[in-house]
């Protein structure tokens, strides 16, 4: 095909070395961090392409495809793609295409069905590794940065609040699980009604690590299990659903919960600020505003 895609020419040489003849069906890219994703058609089928100037969100990718997918790839149904090329130094990789649709926006996206399966995918994701000395104090350490640079973009009686706190936390050793990252409905698929069969699958995992496993749990909680987001009935249904699947609930680690939820709020301020994205920014706010109301 002619280069009239988003890629350099360094990874377009590439996916013409990979797939020979290709062209573009879908342009899915979000208009975040210059990453792009394409699905493409191939002599070999349909594949999804994933590429970035910035090299950290592809090699954060393919480690994760390498490492911690296969719980999930291997199942039948598949429950996240399969890695088919990558090259971490070009930022390219092509994976195989998932059927179904985001849940997030669907008529689906309220499904406890759907949030019970997504439960029971995470659970399985969360591969238990090493324990780690070192976890806490890195995370005060981000914290602290945040707080440093998060004046003026949030109350200073919310600031004040979690940077007392962060202060009063005694670190304590963690155990270190594989996690998603961005683990929410703009990041399921679903095939089908989930209440007639349907089967929920994982995408993008451009922010996966090795985290305390409450981690992948914060911005479900925030966005989806609060009353004022999703109305009581629905989001204590929602919540329900999920840790049934899940089988255990972030309250029985309270500290590590408390850490972590002090953090990501105080990094989706500070990386939505920096990037440009207000409405993001807000929710960052809202999730600040929760925490403090749950120290209180």
């Amino acid at each position: 095909m002619t280069d009239s895609t988003p890629l350099n020419a360094g990874q377009f040489a590439l996916l013409e070395a990979w797939f020979g003849e290709w062209e573009v069906l879908e342009d899915l890219s979000w208009g975040v961090q210059g990453i792009h994703v394409l699905r493409v058609r191939t002599g070999r089928g349909t594949a999804v392409v994933k590429a970035s100037d910035t090299g950290h969100h592809i090699q954060r990718e393919v480690r994760a495809h390498r490492r911690m997918t296969a719980p999930l790839a291997s199942q039948e149904p598949p429950r996240a793609s399969r890695l088919l090329h990558a090259d971490t130094r070009a930022g390219v990789l092509a994976t195989t295409w998932l059927p179904g649709r985001l849940v997030e926006g669907s008529a689906h996206e309220r499904s406890e069905e759907a949030f019970r399966q997504a439960g029971q995918l995470l659970s399985l994701v969360h591969v238990p590794g090493e324990k780690t000395v070192s976890y806490d104090p890195a995370a005060l350490n981000k914290v602290g940065d945040f707080l440093a640079r998060a004046g003026g973009l949030a109350p200073a009686a919310h600031l004040r609040a979690v940077e007392r706190a962060a202060h009063a936390h005694r670190p304590e050793p963690r155990r270190l699980y594989a996690t998603h990252g961005d683990y929410t409905p703009r990041n399921w698929l679903l095939d089908g009604d989930p209440s007639a069969g349907g089967t929920l699958s994982v995408i993008d995992w451009g922010r996966a690590g090795y985290r305390p496993w409450v981690t992948d749990l914060v911005r479900l909680e925030h966005q989806w299990f609060e009353p004022d987001r999703q109305g009581t009935h629905d989001a204590a249904r929602l919540r329900a659903a999920f840790y049934a699947g899940y089988g255990r609930d972030p309250a029985q680690e309270p500290g590590s919960w408390r850490l972590d939820n002090i953090l990501q709020s105080l990094g989706t301020i500070v990386w939505a600020h920096d990037v440009g994205d207000p409405a993001f920014e807000e929710e960052g706010r809202r999730m600040l505003a929760r925490v403090v109301d749950w120290l209180a």
